[in-house]
């Protein structure tokens, strides 16, 4: 439901699906169910019909593994769409490559700089999978062709999944050619990004605002003489002697103060507030955003209701909804701010994830014995575990404090479930700790990248569709 310029990403999902043929939808939905589900409707407005099938609460599905709930729908050859990929790769062109080669799976593949990011198929005859790696270590893989998470599966491959937390990549792809099955790679050279990290996210805004003077929404209208042009729906406001380049998008209520400097692939959503001498390129403020005086944002995305103080610069960042950021704050490349954090005043951030004060985690080593020790940021609990007790450590993982931590705080399902099963193996002592260190600092590199995430690694809503 995150905005890309007019619309969220799943109106572009869906309208790359109905554009292509596909009208049956099946969506399978969890977090947030009720928000999608109330945007999409039917999906008689996007030309498709939708049936909703909803993840039960506490149970962690890996990206194949969902597909369980939904084997009874699926009688049909069927496809399955992450809904965080925005693509113009030819669906159709790809249903018939599945039924001339008469295989069990078809993986949409797309060429990569860095094949360490992605899960990578190496083809052989006929285009036929003959090894799928799941993120080669650097100058190791044996191809640059990427799964693109387009996948042409027939039902029976349902009936292979074992685990509710298999995932295709990881899991089902590469059990399936060792019981015999037949899998091709469909390679591509169309558009295609996943908007599931800030580079991509951003680079999905620009391919939907060079998209707007062919296919701007009827309420919308152009300003300026900018070309590319800007595009406004509603009351937008602006002050004097501000310059603004297109391709761009602002929402209604948007107002704009003086000499502000507005560069292309900078989206204002609705009611959001930018004060005079601010400049801002390639930026996403989402809605109820207010921005100050004299700050320069670069490649970020505001998270709604946000409020940025004067002087302050942010650089390849992402800001969480609700957050406080000083006068004269500095957001370094990478960094990553929880909602409603708050910055002090001159404060730096340099790539972690910070959580609000009441939010922070206390180390305790008994019931009601504080060790003195609390953690408000990733970087601060991931210190925390290298030089609390250990009774502290056995303390919180025996109740599953740090289980809950990581799910309802840092939002993590993965994490949780690592710790999870660090829990059950009943490990003690610093092996508990080394464990632990090891899992948080892996997933700490994971979201402080700027690089795409894997397969694995997210918790997409799965919309399916039969050929």
């Amino acid at each position: 439901m995150l905005p890309l310029g007019p619309n969220p990403i799943i109106h572009y999902v869906l309208s790359h699906l109905s554009s292509n043929g596909f009208h049956d939808i099946i969506i399978i939905v969890g977090y947030l169910k009720d928000q999608l589900m109330g945007y999409l409707g039917d999906g008689s407005r996007f030309g498709v019909r939708i049936t909703y099938v909803v993840e039960p609460e506490g149970v962690a599905f890996g990206t194949a593994g969902s597909l369980k709930l939904a084997a009874h729908l699926l009688s049909e050859t069927f496809l399955v769409v992450q809904s965080d990929t925005i693509s113009e790769i030819s669906l159709t062109e790809m249903v018939h490559f599945h039924s001339e080669r008469g295989g069990e799976v078809s993986v949409s593949l797309t060429e990569v700089e860095d094949p360490s990011l992605y899960g990578v198929a190496v083809l052989g005859r006929r285009e036929e999978i003959v090894k799928f790696l799941e993120k080669p270590a650097p100058g190791t893989a044996l191809s640059n062709l990427a799964s693109t998470g387009f996948y042409i599966l027939e039902p029976d491959v349902v009936d292979y999944i074992e685990d509710e937390k298999w995932d295709f990549a990881r899991d089902l792809f590469p059990y399936l050619m060792r019981v015999g099955e037949h899998l091709f790679g469909f390679a591509s050279k169309s558009f295609w990004v996943d908007v599931g990290e800030l580079k991509g996210y951003l680079r999905g805004v620009g391919w939907v605002l060079g998209k707007l003077d062919q296919d701007a929404p009827i309420d919308a209208r152009a300003v300026g003489n900018s070309k590319p042009r800007v595009f406004v729906r509603g009351n937008v406001r602006m002050g004097q002697r501000v310059q603004i380049s297109g391709p761009s998008w602002f929402d209604n209520d948007a107002v704009i103060g003086d000499d502000v400097k507005i560069q292309p692939g900078t989206v204002l959503e609705e009611d959001s507030q930018i004060r005079s001498g601010t400049y801002l390129d390639q930026t996403v403020t989402f809605r109820h955003t207010k921005i100050g005086s004299n700050c320069s944002v670069k490649s970020a995305i505001i998270g709604e209701r946000a409020t940025v103080g004067n002087n302050v610069t942010i650089d390849r960042a992402i800001i969480g909804q609700g957050c406080t950021l000083g006068d004269r704050a500095k957001i370094l490349p990478g960094g990553r701010l929880w909602p409603n954090t708050r910055v002090e005043a001159d404060a730096t951030v340099d790539g972690i994830m910070a959580v609000p004060r009441d939010k922070s985690f206390y180390f305790d080593t008994g019931l009601g014995q504080y060790s003195g020790i609390l953690a408000s940021s990733i970087g601060e609990f991931l210190e925390a575990l290298k030089i609390v007790p250990l009774e502290s450590l056995e303390y919180h993982i025996g109740r599953r404090d740090f289980e809950k931590w990581t799910k309802d705080v840092l939002g993590s399902i993965q994490l949780a479930d690592n710790i999870r099963t660090l829990r059950r193996s009943q490990s003690k002592g610093e092996e508990l700790r080394h464990q632990l260190v090891d899992f948080v600092v892996e997933w700490a590199e994971t979201v402080s990248s700027p690089q795409e995430t894997s397969d694995q690694q997210k918790r997409p809503t799965w919309p399916l569709t039969t050929v």
